[in-house]
């Protein structure tokens, strides 16, 4: 059956996502346009789910290298990003066109992280099971779209530019360019727009037809997220830390760590065999 889990987050910190656009030297938040009645157009501050999805996929699959002993830093390059990435599709030799129904099983059976997010193994997508949303800032111009359990909260009936400020980094001016050979950097300033502290935002997960093991490895998933609660940019510098809460009530990661541990020698053999057909 197909589960859904809502929630929010609530930042801790300062976020920052940031878009293809400046403001000058300013690197702005992403946005995007929703229709508001009465208004129009207007554009939105959000953090993308592709971020959020790739964040965790990463975590996730770094402690799963982990059990099964592998250094993900010492496999081929492309065996790295078809499990930290999701891979790329890509033409290969008529030999490995296409994906034997028994590797697939197999991939199903024993990859359960693989089954859960997909990837791309040669020419061939090995779809996942979960789909991650947009954390929409709740807000008045995304009032009406938020549940019920989110709509009487006082955010809600305030724009959303007040969860919005600027900040600021500094940085050393290493580059020589400009500068004497015997004259000293000089401290830049780089700013930078973001989500203030105490801003709400909308989230969801959503599982397709999982199996027990599938769910219980969404359910690790999010206890992963729990142990490194950060979204968006410039978490080493203090940015991007949340905390959340999502219903109904995340399931255990408990039997997918099990499986893992109990089937280490038989993820291996099948990690090398995906490795020699890319």
């Amino acid at each position: 059956m197909i589960k859904r889990f809502e929630g929010w987050m609530l930042a801790k910190s300062t976020i920052h996502h940031g878009g293809n656009e400046k403001v000058g030297s300013t690197p702005v938040l992403r946005t995007i346009f929703i229709y508001v009645d009465g208004q129009g157009e207007v554009p939105i501050p959000y953090v993308n789910g592709n971020a959020i999805r790739g964040k965790l996929r990463r975590l996730l699959m770094r402690e799963f290298f982990d059990i099964i002993g592998i250094n993900p830093e010492e496999v081929d390059t492309k065996v790295y990003h078809t499990f930290f990435t999701g891979g790329a599709l890509e033409a290969v030799e008529d030999t490995y066109a296409t994906v034997d129904l028994e590797l697939r099983k197999k991939i199903r059976k024993y990859l359960i992280p693989v089954a859960l997010l997909g990837c791309a193994i040669g020419n061939q997508m090995i779809p996942g099971k979960l789909k991650v949303g947009h954390a929409f800032p709740v807000c008045l111009e995304y009032m009406k779209y938020l549940p019920d359990s989110l709509r009487n909260d006082e955010r809600a009936k305030m724009p959303v530019r007040t969860f919005t400020d600027e900040s600021f980094n500094t940085r050393r001016d290493d580059l020589h360019a400009g500068r004497e050979e015997d004259e000293q950097a000089t401290q830049m300033k780089v700013d930078y727009e973001c989500f203030i502290p105490g801003t709400k935002f909308y989230h969801w997960f959503c599982l397709e037809y999982p199996t027990e093991l599938e769910e219980s490895c969404f359910g690790r998933f999010v206890e992963v997220f729990r142990s490194s609660p950060f979204i968006g940019g410039m978490g080493a510098v203090g940015n991007g830390e949340v905390i959340f809460e999502y219903e109904p009530e995340i399931p255990s990661g408990k039997r997918y760590l099990e499986f893992v541990k109990n089937n280490k020698e038989e993820i291996v053999k099948l990690i090398e065999n995906i490795g020699k057909r890319l």
